[in-house]
């Protein structure tokens, strides 16, 4: 409807003249942003800058493209707010504004794992414009520390940013502050696979925002600590925090935070294999941005555990498109695609697009700005794929990485000691294989993983069978019914059909 709405644009102009027009337009963008109404939001702002017809930023185009990168921040357009933000910063530094300035450099960006050179540049410039030790360095080092933990990579130097920030918060007993930077260094803790202090800096915010309203903090700070105990597999406590981060990103209205906060809502039901619950939370992550990976993943691996690998294939094309469509490099949105590869091969035996994951996981292994949440899927991805083809030699390097990682990655995602113990495996090395399986039939026993428990039973029986020591037949046996038992009740056909298979293996 874009001509249409160009004819009733003049129409107005016509009418109201565009000095007022644009007063108008910026006052309703203003409105919009504070009634969380984003689109309205985007259209008033843009709007303005039509208006003015003209590549020369002057103030009100300044604070036009300002709100409207409020508005795409919120909406999850990140390359185009980062731009919008950018021009408005740069007018505001030139006319030595340097309040609007620091007001621009300080608008939250959604997380992103994977470098955005102009986010750092803005950040950079803008801590040059604020006297030291000051609440407006503070607010500009909280959110230096994440773009240097999500988007360099660099832990240390984030932790030094956090540091100094909390310590000026503290000072002047700024809690909202010290929550926030607290709960920012949180999140980067989860892609940095550092469980105790992202853990500690989560409870700490919780307690400080206890009589705030709907604290993005308090969102930023559930999320983490559901993420950080579902690797770890301590599930029992996931659901409180997975909960209460629902709740208040419901009430904020904000994408991105509400994405987080279904997102921990998968995954209780996805480790215990609970489908439908699961299936519906991703159905929900989808509807608020169509195109985040996580709830697509979530149904790729959903219909191939379950054996509609048609209804699969759908979603699996879905994560293909997004990971064409978007530069190469360590972010989820090209791991998640590679690890949703893997384990639809794994689980199918289709092994036709392994090169392509394959191809990716070494793209974003090689980048020197990559997390280690990030390198642990790419390895996941990489190792299925050698198991796969039972490649010995590619085994290794995956197996050396997630030996590395496994006490800050030992999750109910993937049990990191099976797939250690398939490649291990596959390395023709079966005690070691055994001492992984046995290592990750505890963990999921005890995180209630019982999709998880039923593959691992399965992949254990393997080793048993193929060593043939004393006893390990009647092992196998005993863990190929544990593993149909499971298999069964939660309706996964293509491990039941493998599971019947290996069983009259074992009776020949």
């Amino acid at each position: 409807h874009a001509s249409e709405l160009a004819h009733h644009f003049a129409q107005a102009r016509e009418v109201l003249g565009t000095d007022k027009l644009i007063e108008y337009s910026l006052m309703a963008g203003q409105r919009a942003l504070a009634s969380f109404a984003y689109e309205e939001a985007l259209d008033q702002f843009t709007r303005v800058l039509d208006a003015k017809e003209s590549d020369q930023t002057d103030a009100e185009a300044a604070a036009a493209l300002f709100g409207l990168g409020c508005a795409q921040s919120a909406l999850v357009q990140i390359p185009e707010a980062l731009a919008s933000l950018t021009r408005a910063f740069d007018y505001y530094a030139e006319s030595d504004d340097v309040a609007h300035a620091v007001a621009v450099a300080s608008t939250p960006l959604p997380a992103y794992a994977g470098r955005l050179e102009g986010a750092t540049k803005l950040s950079e410039r803008a801590l040059e414009l604020v006297p030291p030790d000051t609440l407006e360095e503070a607010r500009l080092l909280s959110i230096q520390g994440g773009i240097l933990g999500l988007q360099e990579g660099d832990y240390e130097g984030a932790s030094k940013a956090w540091d100094s920030a909390l310590a000026i918060a503290r000072r002047e007993k700024n809690v909202a502050l010290e929550a926030q930077i607290l709960a920012n260094a949180a999140f980067v803790d989860v892609y940095h696979l550092r469980p105790e202090e992202g853990l500690e800096r989560s409870s700490s915010v919780i307690e400080l925002v206890r009589h705030l309203e709907s604290s993005v903090a308090a969102v930023i700070a559930h999320y983490s600590a559901a993420f950080l105990l579902w690797i770890t597999g301590e599930t029992q406590r996931i659901g409180q925090h997975a909960e209460a981060a629902l709740a208040v990103a419901e009430k904020l209205r904000d994408r991105s935070l509400l994405c987080r906060a279904i997102w921990a809502n998968v995954f209780v039901p996805y480790s215990s294999g609970d489908w439908d619950t699961a299936r519906t939370h991703s159905d929900h992550l989808q509807s608020v941005i169509p195109s985040d990976v996580r709830g697509i993943w979530a149904r790729v691996v959903l219909e191939y555990e379950v054996g509609d690998f048609h209804q699969g294939e759908v979603f699996l094309e879905r994560l293909m498109d997004i990971m064409r469509s978007t530069p190469p490099g360590p972010t989820f949105e090209q791991v998640v695609p590679a690890f949703a590869i893997s384990i639809a091969g794994r689980i199918s035996g289709v092994t036709d697009r392994f090169d392509i994951a394959e191809e990716a996981a070494a793209e974003i292994l090689s980048s020197p700005f990559l997390t280690p949440l990030i390198e642990y899927l790419a390895n996941v991805a990489l190792a299925l794929i050698a198991v796969e083809r039972g490649d010995a030699s590619a085994a290794r390097n995956p197996y050396a990485v997630l030996k590395r990682l496994r006490d800050r990655a030992q999750s109910s995602l993937i049990s990191t000691d099976r797939v250690l113990g398939l490649l291990a495996q596959t390395m023709a090395e079966p005690d070691g294989a055994i001492g992984h399986f046995e290592e990750a039939l505890a963990f999921c026993r005890k995180a209630g993983a019982r999709p998880q428990l039923a593959w691992t039973c399965c992949d254990y029986a393997d080793v048993l069978r193929e060593r043939d020591g004393e006893g390990d037949w009647v092992k196998a046996t005993s863990l190929l019914d544990e593993s149909l038992k499971i298999s069964r009740e939660l309706g996964m056909r293509p491990l039941m059909e493998r599971v019947l298979s290996k069983k009259e293996m074992l009776k020949a």
